[in-house]
């Protein structure tokens, strides 16, 4: 199964827990749309697909333009779907990808997008390749699309447990096999400085500097190699709208105690915001020094190089706020866990939602309701605090092309003593933009009160409430909210045990 029902009260620490998997498919597929007779556009689509009830599987997905002339559109949402067996390594897949977005000034309506996939893979152990027919429609806008779709795969296997364990130490025995590995989740600030020749895509030069917001997920490979992922949007330099998500890889070299260097190299997608990055393909290098504050917390400064396939090229400055997380992976199975790092179970919840921005101001026109479908991730550093980081795109209302990336921190009080209901208290900032929403330079603040019915041992009911405000924009609107919670606990060790 997914993930088994669990009770939602914390379990006292020590106790032993027993640790459970399920497979995971990382998905990637590339397609092109007919957005009009005469245009295309190339869309990269990564899905984190998590297998249950043995043929299906659920996850969320992301949707970015890399060729075409649309740069800066994107979706994100969920897929559904169920893959079975046909023949020996042959398999059939359909699916269903429901989500908001757009950007780029594309045809996008009020940015729902729906595609719904049939396909066939072979499977070759470690890696699946696939070919697919999906469908595209904006149902309040004017892409509508078929096509044929290339893909691969890579499976591997997610290791969690029951969110009634969360608290409890893992027991020995089911962590033979396993192996040791370091994560990092980066909150960014980053400014470009763009170069002469760059325009925006009216043809007029970039004057201005261009600030963005985000986070970096990092999952070393090894001590000094690692994966990673990252996501950012414009909070400042007149280019509000603007955002980019890619991946890529990186090395760490110590340099002493608590100093390091890193190297990294990064590609995916880019524009909005009137920057010129053609069809959206963009790359970054980076350098960082860093340097570690206590085990579990960093603080970085970066410099690097911005290249896209328009005009847009700049020189990067930034910094980074980074938290270490030590979690397990799939090894050999004769191994043995190393003594001395003992794994305990964090709680964790992700969350999908809709959300409603009362009268949202515009640039041209009259305020209207805004209508956005997003997610959100949320750990818990204790009984009651929790972080969360937030994406949201406009389905509705008007403002297709409008999304917003948020980081934050919350804090729950249960108001029954089984704590099937909680109130939980939030606040988020971050980064926001696109169709023609007032949203000033790009920056958000989002206080929310959220109340939380536990309908069972996993799932949850919240009713939010909230207000999001811009800096130096007209957004300045209540906000209503209803929203599914899943909850679960993912091994996890503190630094001090591994370093």
């Amino acid at each position: 199964s997914l993930l088994p029902w669990c009770e939602c009260a914390f379990a006292a620490a020590g106790e032993a827990a027993r640790l459970q998997h399920s497979p995971v498919r990382l998905h990637l597929n590339y397609e092109q749309l007919d957005i009009s007779p005469d245009e295309k556009l190339g869309l990269l689509g990564a899905h984190y697909l998590v297998a249950f009830d043995n043929d299906w599987y659920f996850g969320p997905s992301v949707f970015s333009a890399m060729d075409g002339e649309r740069g800066g559109f994107f979706t994100g949402g969920f897929t559904a779907g169920t893959r079975r067996r046909i023949a020996k390594s042959w398999y059939w897949d359909s699916g269903l990808f429901v989500g908001a977005g757009g950007g780029g000034s594309a045809p996008q309506g009020g940015g729902m997008m729906v595609r719904p996939h049939l396909g066939i893979s072979y499977d070759l152990g470690n890696l699946s390749v696939d070919g697919a027919v999906s469908y595209i429609n904006f149902p309040n806008g004017d892409i509508e699309s078929t096509q044929f779709s290339l893909g691969l795969g890579i499976p591997f296997t997610a290791y969690y447990g029951r969110a009634t364990d969360t608290g409890r130490t893992i027991l020995p025995l089911d962590l033979r096999g396993l192996s040791p590995r370091e994560t990092e989740w980066l909150a960014t600030w980053r400014e470009y400085q763009p170069d002469a020749p760059a325009k925006t895509t009216h043809g007029a030069e970039m004057p201005h500097a261009l600030q963005v917001l985000g986070f970096e997920y990092r999952h070393y490979l090894w001590q000094q190699g690692y994966l990673l992922a990252e996501a950012a949007g414009a909070a400042g330099g007149h280019s509000d709208g603007y955002a980019e998500l890619m991946a890529g890889i990186g090395y760490r070299v110590p340099l002493s105690r608590r100093w390091s260097s890193t190297a990294s190299v990064a590609l995916g997608g880019a524009g909005g915001g009137r920057v010129d990055t053609d069809g959206g393909l963009s790359g970054k290098l980076g350098l960082g020094l860093e340097y570690t504050i206590t085990p579990s917390l960093k603080l970085g400064i970066e410099a690097g190089r911005m290249e896209s396939a328009g005009s847009f090229a700049a020189d990067v400055y930034g910094m980074h706020l980074g938290y270490r997380i030590g979690t397990v992976a799939g090894g050999q199975h004769s191994r043995l866990w190393p003594e001395g790092k003992p794994v305990r179970l964090a709680g964790w919840r992700i969350v999908a939602a809709q959300h409603t921005v009362q009268s949202a101001a515009r640039k041209h026109g009259e305020p209207r309701d805004l209508h956005l479908l997003g997610g959100k991730v949320e750990r818990f550093l204790n009984r009651s605090i929790y972080v969360t980081g937030q994406a949201f795109g406009a389905y509705d209302g008007g403002a297709g092309g409008y999304a917003v990336g948020l980081i934050g921190a919350g804090w729950e009080l249960p108001l029954r003593r089984d704590r099937r209901l909680a109130l939980d208290l939030e606040l988020a900032a971050g980064a926001a933009g696109g169709g023609s929403v007032d949203v000033g330079g790009g920056t958000i603040v989002q206080p929310m009160a959220a109340l939380i019915w536990r309908m069972n041992k996993t799932l949850g009911l919240r009713l939010e409430a909230g207000r999001v405000s811009s800096d130096g924009g007209a957004l300045d609107s209540n906000m209503l909210g209803l929203a599914l919670q899943f909850e679960f606990s993912r091994p996890e060790y503190g630094n001090r045990e591994w370093r």
